[in-house]
């Protein structure tokens, strides 16, 4: 007799106990534990997924929190912890497997091998394009999920060989485009958004429904509307792990505090608010709050050398990749990790 607490959907035609007991043998992995891999994670957990693998670098923070809604600041432990905890109240019968570490050139095979799924819950077009170029390498599943503005965007990527992958849709990985804590997100958009991911992993694990294959389903929260595009297969080059176009992108803009380039830089701009660092360092220039890019590209000069930095890294990291778009004549780095790495 099925546990009363699958009770609900074992009885739904399609699932059963013989789809239960597939779930329950699931191994999935959830990259990204914020407003789209929290809720994921919950539902998967709640539906009886048997294995769940949590990965994600970051802490709680109270900028988060408006979509966010299963952490606290006041509590101790990272995203992965506090999300584990969760879960594990919510169903003891799931393992789950945190990982408090960035997702990276050197840990992405040996964190999503071995998995009948992988959910990007990722707002980083970088760490998407890796953990992509993993999944097509290992030959498993991907359910893609974006969430900016008002809008959202869901595919999911069998990666059978020769098959239909990221690259097809994004060619290359571009770090000028804006995430979150660029472009702001409503918060019942990343929410719903992360339900229709959640929703596709189940159909696709229990293998019903019409789940988005090789189609780009797009939705908006202005007006609650889905539209589905069919994929087309455009990218022909090889893919590995050793495809360099991934971390290769962000290494190109981004510098550690420790191994600052000799000579140091034209002027360092401070991304930070004068709530947050009300003195300025010496020889440090704040840039306007609403418009940075524009105020850095009209302090730069031809064949200058330029550092920006911001709280996490994130910020500043966009700003360079545009400012390089619009002035190749310039270099212009980003701070890794921001003034939270150098602190730590």
């Amino acid at each position: 007799m099925a546990n009363e607490r699958y009770s609900r959907q074992v009885i739904l035609e399609g699932v059963g106990e013989q789809g239960q007991a597939r779930l329950a043998a699931a191994r999935v992995v959830i990259v990204g534990c914020g407003g789209l891999g929290s809720p994921v994670a919950a539902y998967l957990a709640g539906a009886g997924v048997g294995h769940l693998r949590l990965i994600d670098g970051d802490r709680p923070e109270v900028s988060n929190l408006h979509r966010q809604v299963f952490y606290s600041v006041e509590q101790s432990g990272s995203k992965t912890e506090q999300l584990a905890a969760h879960l594990q109240r919510l169903n003891p019968k799931v393992r789950v497997q945190s990982f408090g570490k960035r997702l990276d050139e050197g840990n992405v095979h040996k964190l999503l091998a071995e998995s009948d799924l992988i959910l990007d819950c990722t707002d980083d077009a970088v760490t998407k394009h890796l953990i992509s170029d993993a999944c097509v390498v290992l030959q498993t599943p991907l359910v893609y999920a974006a969430a900016q503005g008002f809008t959202g965007y869901l595919a999911l990527f069998e990666n059978r060989p020769g098959g239909i992958h990221l690259r097809d849709v994004y060619p290359e990985p571009d770090p000028s485009l804006p995430d979150c804590a660029t472009a702001g997100v409503l918060p019942t958009a990343v929410g719903i958004v992360a339900l229709l991911q959640a929703n596709a992993a189940l159909c696709y694990l229990l293998g019903i429904g019409d789940p988005p294959i090789n189609r780009l389903l797009t939705y908006s929260a202005l007006d609650n509307s889905q539209h589905r595009v069919r994929l087309q297969k455009t990218y022909h080059e090889p893919i590995s792990l050793a495809t360099p176009n991934a971390s290769a992108v962000r290494d190109s803009l981004e510098v550690v505090a420790d191994s600052l380039p000799p000579g140091g830089f034209t002027t360092v701009f401070s991304m930070l608010s004068e709530a947050r660092e009300p003195a300025l360092p010496p020889g440090v220039v704040r840039l306007d709050g609403k418009n940075p890019v524009g105020d850095c590209i009209e302090r730069m000069e031809d064949g200058g050398r330029y550092l920006v930095y911001c709280n996490s890294g994130k910020l500043s990291l966009v700003l360079a990749a545009q400012v390089r778009k619009a002035r190749p004549e310039v270099e212009v780095y980003s701070l890794k990790g921001g003034v939270k790495g150098v602190e730590n």
